[in-house]
Parts: C-alpha cells; sequence; structure tokens
C-alpha cells in the first residue's frame, strides 16, 4: 500500500533515490514513475531545456513503451511549453486537462521540465502544489548540476574546442571503404564545433562490422557522452564480445555513467562477405532501410530501447540476406528533423524518396543530392541538430 502523498514524505523519498542511486540516469528511473503516481499520472515526460537555444528535448520517460521516443519526440512541437518558459508555477494544458506541466527551476533559470500525462484529469490541489514545488527545486537543482559539471570543462576555450574538434574528426573514417563485395560512404556535420553523432566501421576476417550511433543532446555534452561510448565500444569489440550481447554490456555502461543524465541510439551491424547474411541490432533507433536495385524500399525491423536510458534493457538480434545491388540507408535525426516555412519535418520519406531516385548513382553523390535537398527544404541555413548520414552497398 503506498503511503500518503505528504509533502514531507516525498522530499523524502527524493533524498533516499538519490543517496541510493549511483547516476543521475538511475535516480531519474526511480524519481519519474513516483513523480507521475503522486499526481494521478500514469506516464511522465522529461524535458532538458537549453536557455542559449530556447530547445527541448527529450531526456527520459517513464510509462510509455520503450521504443516511445520517436513519436515523444514529434510531439514536443504541440505542447503548450511556453508557459514553462515564463512562469514558475504548474499548469495544466489548455488542449489536455490530461496533462500536466512542472517546470524544474534552479534560482531564476529553467533547466527543464516534467509533463504528466493521465487517462484522466488531473487535479492541482493545494498539497499537490505544495509537492510541485518540493519536485521543482530538488530536481532543478540536480539538472543544474548535471549542467555545471559539463560546463566546468570549463578553462575551455575557443582553441580548447577546435582541439576538441578536431580530436573528435579524427574518430570518423578517414575515407569511404570500397571492396570487392561493398562500398561504404558516410557524412557528418555537427550544429556545434563538437558534437554526438558517430559512426565508424571495423574490418574483420571476411566481416566488416558497422556502428552509427547519436547522443542525447548537443555540443560538448553529447560529445562527451559519445566519447565515452566510442571507448567502451572499440574496448568491448577488441576483447571479442558476443554479437549478441554487445549492446546489453554498452547500455549498463552508459547507464551507469555518473552525474550525467545521458543516453545514445544506436545501430550495429556486422555483413559476413561469403554469404551475405547481415546481422544487426538496434538501440531505439531509426530502423535502417534497404532500397533495392528495383527502388523498392525496405526496413530492418525490431531492437530496443536507446542505450542508457533503461538500466536492465535487452536487445534482440534482427538478421536479413542483401542481394547485389542492395543500398542500405541510416541516418540520424539531425537529418530528418529539418523544418520548413511551414514547420514540416523533411522526414524519412525525402530521405529515402531521394536515395531510391538516385540509387545507381556514386554513393558520395547520393549523399550529396539528399543534403542539399534536406538543405533547400530547411527553414534555416545550419542545421540545429548534429547530422549524419552512412550509405552502404552490396555488391
Amino acid at each position: 500500500m503506498r503511503a500518503a502523498n505528504t509533502p514531507e514524505r516525498i522530499s523524502s523519498f527524493l533524498m533516499d533515490t538519490l543517496v541510493s542511486t549511483n547516476s543521475l540516469n538511475n535516480f531519474l528511473e526511480s524519481a519519474i514513475p513516483e513523480i507521475s503516481a503522486v499526481f494521478g499520472a500514469s506516464r511522465g515526460i522529461l524535458l532538458d531545456y537549453r536557455e542559449n537555444t530556447a530547445r527541448f528535448d527529450l531526456l527520459h520517460f517513464a510509462g510509455f513503451s520503450e521504443q516511445a521516443r520517436f513519436e515523444l519526440q514529434h510531439r514536443l512541437k504541440e505542447m503548450d511549453l511556453t508557459k514553462a518558459v515564463e512562469q514558475r508555477q504548474p499548469y495544466l494544458s489548455e488542449s489536455n486537462p490530461a496533462m500536466l506541466f512542472l517546470p524544474l527551476y534552479f534560482t531564476e533559470t529553467l533547466e527543464a521540465v516534467i509533463v504528466l500525462e493521465s487517462d484522466g484529469l488531473i487535479e492541482l490541489t493545494h498539497q499537490r502544489l505544495r509537492i510541485a514545488g518540493i519536485v521543482s527545486r530538488f530536481v532543478g537543482l540536480l539538472m543544474s548540476s548535471n549542467r555545471l559539471s559539463i560546463n566546468q570543462a570549463g578553462g575551455i576555450d575557443f582553441d580548447d574546442l577546435e582541439r576538441a574538434r578536431e580530436i573528435q574528426q579524427s574518430y570518423l573514417p578517414a575515407q569511404s571503404l570500397v571492396t570487392d563485395r561493398y562500398e561504404i560512404y558516410g557524412y557528418n556535420q555537427s550544429s556545434a564545433l563538437v558534437g554526438g553523432d558517430y559512426f565508424d566501421y571495423f574490418t574483420r576476417e571476411k566481416t566488416i562490422q558497422c556502428i552509427l550511433a547519436d547522443a542525447s543532446g548537443h555540443g560538448l555534452s553529447a560529445a562527451l557522452i559519445m566519447s565515452s561510448f566510442r571507448a567502451s565500444l572499440r574496448s568491448e569489440l577488441q576483447r571479442g564480445s558476443e554479437f549478441a550481447g554487445l549492446f546489453s554490456v554498452l547500455n549498463q555502461s552508459v547507464h551507469s555513467g555518473g552525474s550525467i543524465a545521458q543516453y545514445l541510439t544506436g545501430v550495429f551491424f556486422d555483413l559476413d562477405e561469403a554469404s551475405g547474411r547481415l546481422r544487426y541490432v538496434n538501440a531505439g533507433h531509426y530502423e535502417p532501410a534497404v532500397v533495392g536495385s528495383d527502388g523498392s524500399t525496405g526496413r530492418l525491423s525490431g531492437g530496443g530501447p536507446p542505450l542508457g536510458m533503461f538500466k536492465n534493457s535487452k536487445y534482440p538480434t534482427g538478421a536479413a540476406k542483401v542481394e547485389s545491388g542492395d543500398l542500405l540507408v541510416l541516418f540520424t535525426d539531425g537529418l530528418t528533423d529539418l523544418r520548413n516555412q511551414s514547420d514540416e519535418f523533411f522526414g524519412e520519406g525525402r530521405i529515402l524518396d531521394s536515395v531510391a531516385s538516385n540509387r545507381h548513382a556514386p554513393l558520395r553523390e547520393i549523399a550529396k543530392v539528399v543534403l542539399a535537398e534536406g538543405m533547400a527544404f530547411s527553414a534555416t541555413p545550419h542545421p540545429e541538430d548534429d547530422l549524419t548520414l552512412l550509405l552502404f552497398r552490396f555488391y
């Protein structure tokens, strides 16, 4: 039986949870469901707020399916978040009284917003308003500390960032890879000097392995998450970790990353050159697309949630047979989420239509066309998020 939801109990719960967990991810995994229940909600979403860009980003969710990230990310533009920036008080959505917004402040700065959803109406009683104030101050302070630990890379001047950018660029393959069995081409553009997108490939005897990953957030915070992930991935591959269990091991590593609230999406696959058998594992990323030599498009479905979002997630392995002329297409949301003047997304459909229309061209040329169409579609001259496109053609 749940104890009474008093301000004192909630304060005690938040403090006990903070003390007993070893990372901010662990704290959020315990705290968001409890905070949701206190307000009679069955689902909760934590949105990070970046004051310098006035942008909200999905950071954590509870009560939804583990594959709900893309749906929730796209719902952000429909949410009434303006009040969260303008006022400190919790408020109900004007269009949906079953949705409650809890702005999380530290001093005068909005750090994040918790969005709670119920299957029925949510009432804002005097008791709940007091609890909302406690949640706002406590979690707002944690979010501020989280941001501070990142920004304290802090003797951080332009030259330091430029060196960091050079190091990060060195992580990416210096050139495309071409053999008599396949060709790989990747393009990456960060929205800041450093970013959180990463792709790489690893040649093994008669096998090629490839990774595409996208860290939460932007700029330095995303770059730090991705740098740590890259090191963990390469370490596991050098140890000869089993393909089937690789993402489960990496999930534990990302989830226990310490004071930074973090997650990342990614797809890892390997190709047996002799048989043409492709194995893959997906952690909350867009389903890879396969464009056939005839222009048809299929998907490599299945997978688990983003790495680091939930502690004990499992990641099933998928398999497919690729044919000569097939083109594997992977991308990050910096490309799909380009928006035009009407606030429409560039989307997966336009990417795949462009690839299919140009499927016989060299991979570099296909990428140029897709990227040019994306930037022509976009209302802004520079992407708001890191952008990566990875193409893999089979011979």
